[in-house]
């Protein structure tokens, strides 16, 4: 009886959890957290937001936003950035961490940063010339130091 009941229990989490992971809810910008809401108004106030969704993971809660002209922010459940991709066009410069945009300045003139992802214990970045021709995938360390070309 025990084992059966365990059983139960057990495959009851499980089918529970599979159900849950990947499930999209869409939502309005209004239900992001504030800081995700601050954010968006700091460093995209000019695009027009066309899609918030909440995606509901094993690991956790993720907001994924799309904006106008084809860019994508994604949230932590706490509504800090983990990923900026803006495709074909410039991650605004007041969103990019300091060290970072400045080393990508002095190094690749030319280029300009299209995404940035938080990693475990650093960023990836991709960098696009700005004639849309070539781009490198940059890392760096927690502490926004550059780690090696990817």
């Amino acid at each position: 009886m025990k084992k059966l009941l365990f059983s139960l229990l057990v495959g009851t989490f499980f089918y529970t959890t599979a159900c849950a992971d990947g499930r999209s809810v869409i939502k309005q910008v209004s239900d992001l957290p504030a800081a995700a809401q601050t954010f968006l108004k700091k460093h995209f106030s000019t695009l027009t937001v066309n899609q918030v969704t909440l995606e509901n993971k094993f690991a956790g809660k993720k907001y994924e936003v799309k904006l106008a002209g084809g860019g994508e922010v994604e949230f932590d459940k706490n509504g800090n950035w983990i990923q900026i991709d803006c495709q074909r066009n410039a991650v605004p410069e007041s969103a990019v961490p300091g060290k970072i945009l400045q080393y990508v300045k002095q190094n690749y003139p030319n280029y300009f940063i299209s995404s940035i992802d938080k990693e475990d214990g650093g960023y990836d970045v991709e960098i696009r010339d700005k004639n849309i021709e070539h781009d490198i995938d940059l890392q760096f360390n927690g502490r926004y130091e550059f780690l090696r070309i990817d």
